[in-house]
């Protein structure tokens, strides 16, 4: 499997580094696809594991459990 690294996946490289799109809440993917990681910039009080809800301003890592995005 490869994986496209000119931005048509939310992922682009930079002298080596890979640099994933930052989204918010509600423009996240439907979850649904375990294991895809991600980023949001307007998390409301994120707390490690939990959902993540919308419409504060804390940039975080996010994750796709298969039901959910979690804070992680």
């Amino acid at each position: 499997m490869s994986l496209a690294l000119d931005g048509s996946n939310g992922i682009t490289t930079n002298a080596g580094y890979l640099t994933a799109n930052v989204y918010t809440v509600a423009g996240l993917p439907t979850a649904g696809t375990a294991g895809r990681k991600a980023f949001v910039s307007n998390a409301l009080s994120p707390t490690f594991g939990s959902a993540v809800a919308g419409g504060g301003s804390v940039t975080i890592p996010v994750f796709d459990n298969g039901t959910t995005w979690i804070v992680g």
